[in-house]
Parts: C-alpha cells; structure tokens; sequence
C-alpha cells in the first residue's frame, strides 16, 4: 500500500524545498503566483491533504517555544452594530465551550463578524483564521439569518448552533424545543393547570423555526386535552394587548419568555402563583427567580467542541454532504412562579 504524499515527497518530486512547498499550500503571498499555481496542481494530482491538527500544532509551536501547545477553536459570533458584548445565553455556551477545549488540549478565541470594527468581514475572518493555523469553527447562534456563502470551509472543519445559518449547511447543535415544550407541558398539567397559555413575541418563535409554538399545539393535539386558552404571539408583548388576552381568556399558567407578565399581572391584581403560575421558556435569561425550561447553554457549547475536534481528528473538512443535527433536551426547573408540586 502506497504511502500518502506529504509536503516533503512533494518538495522532492517538485524540485522545491519544503518551506517553499508549505508556504505555496497555504497560497502565502511570499511565493510566486505561477510556482503557488504549479505546487497546488501537483498536491491535487497527488491527492494531497493537509492535516489540520498538524498544521495548527505547527502555527502556536511558532507562536510561543515556552508556552507548549494549545490547539484553538474560533467561537464566531455577529456583530451587527459594532458591539462586542456576548448575551448571556451566549457567554454560557462559551463558557462550556471553553472547558471542554480546555479538557481536549485546546482552547477557545471569539471572533466578532459584522460591517463596524473591530468586527472583521467574512473574508477578513477567514484570512486571519488561517494565518493562526485554527481550523476549527463553531458559530455561535445567531439571532438573524446569516449567509456565510463566503466563508472558505476547504480547511475548516465547523459546525452550527442553529439553523439561522443559511451557507454554509452545516452539522448543528441545539436544544430541542419542540420537545421540551410537550414535556414541560406534561409535567404541568400533572401539577394540576388546565388553561395554559403560550405568550410569546413572533420574533422569539420564528428563530427557532416555530418549535415553540409547534410543540404547545400538537401537545393539545396528541393528548386529547382541550386548547383552552388561543396562544398570544405578536410581533410585540405590551401591557395592553397582554391584559386584553388575559381577561379574555382568564389562564391558570402562563408559558412564556417575557418575564414582565409577572408585573402586567400584578397590575391585574392576579397574584403569582396563587392565582396564576409563570413558565419561562429560558431560564438562563431570567431577570428574577422563576420556573422555567433550562436549555442547558454549557452542555450545547460543550457539544460543539467535541463534534468539530472529533471532526478534525477524522480530517473531515468544509460543508458534510448529510449536515447531522444533535438535539438537546431541556431540563424542568421549578421555581417559586409555579404552585407547589
């Protein structure tokens, strides 16, 4: 069995030295655009392919001598308007994130892409990726559809946190909403409600491709129980559309992310939760103690990590012919907005 080409057999097929054959693959500017062209065509003929934990081994051996080596991960994540704050369900996902790399030998660096600096365009991101040798890539979640149709996946071995991104397709790691919304819902009306209502902004559904709402119907659907209570999702939650909802349809529990109905509802003079209990779809982002779905931000930061170094060990790089989803259970959390089980 005929061995793989490296650099060096190429070198020495090629008549060049091995730096020239290295810097020509990684198509550096300090060689010749014709000699780039006739390395790259003899690495294809070849069936050449780079390794990338090599490659990134190679980049922070040069980097620091005295610091050993740490592979790096790129935790990408848009910056519309130049800020460069992570939200908070964002700063959990790297945080599990981070531990795990630091687990496996590597460690995590965010990059910000948007229009304002120090924001770096897709182009400019994928330059400075690989210059540092990081081959890695998990994009954060988006809150927008994003198109990275751009982004140059030939070395990169990335994956989603959601299905805002457009291009490219991608393996992903998110919760599962649809699902949690039908367990929480069981676990609740276990606990006694029977007029539950969904209070939800458009935008919030829409994001998460309408998991939300999908689960709370066909919960109703498949258990037979009676959709007592219209779901209220507008483009946006204000006090007077709320309160109209709530005297209208009178519910014993509200699901939602909004966590102001506890203050629209005192205005009602409802208490909670001796008159009406309060489930918020995302506990991480809670302003004040409550119950709630935790959709478990550490665990999906966690996973990405492991699915993009499994992926490099495998040498498997840019867009997967079968993009693979993991889906993440969300675990119930109880709370004081809920009636003693």
């Amino acid at each position: 069995m005929s061995k793989p080409p490296t650099i060096r057999s190429l070198s020495r097929t090629l008549g060049l030295s091995v730096a020239t054959v290295s810097e020509a693959l990684r198509e550096s500017p300090r060689v010749c655009a014709a000699t780039r062209e006739r390395v790259q065509r003899a690495a294809k003929a070849a069936g050449y392919r780079p390794n990338p934990l090599l490659g990134a081994t190679l980049s922070a051996l040069r980097r620091s001598r005295h610091q050993g080596f740490s592979g790096v991960l790129a935790l990408v994540d848009m910056s519309p308007d130049g800020g460069t704050e992570l939200m908070l369900f964002h700063r959990e996902v790297a945080r599990g994130a981070e531990a795990r790399a630091r687990e496996l030998g590597f460690r995590t660096e965010l990059f910000w892409v948007g229009p304002k600096a120090p924001a770096l365009s897709v182009a400019r991101l994928n330059g400075v990726l690989r210059a540092r040798g990081i081959h890695g890539v998990i994009f954060l979640p988006f809150d927008r559809r994003q198109d990275f149709v751009n982004f140059d996946l030939t070395q990169m071995a990335a994956v989603g946190m959601d299905h805002r991104l457009l291009n490219p397709s991608l393996h992903t790691i998110q919760p599962d909403h649809y699902l949690s919304m039908r367990r929480a819902l069981q676990v609740l009306t276990d606990r006694g409600y029977r007029r539950i209502g969904l209070c939800l902004e458009s935008r919030k559904d829409e994001r998460v491709d309408y998991k939300w709402s999908s689960g709370f119907l066909s919960f109703f659907r498949l258990t037979g129980r009676e959709l007592a209570v219209p779901p209220l999702i507008v483009p946006k939650l204000e006090p007077k559309s709320f309160q109209s909802w709530f005297r209208k349809h009178r519910p014993d529990l509200i699901v939602g992310h909004e966590q102001a109905v506890v203050d629209w509802l005192a205005t009602l003079k409802q208490r909670v939760p001796g008159d009406v209990g309060f489930f918020r779809i995302n506990v991480t982002e809670r302003s004040k103690p409550c119950a709630g779905l935790d959709l478990r931000p550490q665990q999906l930061g966690a996973t990405a990590v492991e699915t993009v170094v499994g992926m490099l060990h495998r040498r498997e790089q840019g867009s997967p012919p079968c993009p693979n989803s993991i889906s993440i259970d969300a675990a119930f959390i109880d709370g004081p907005t809920l009636r003693p089980a």
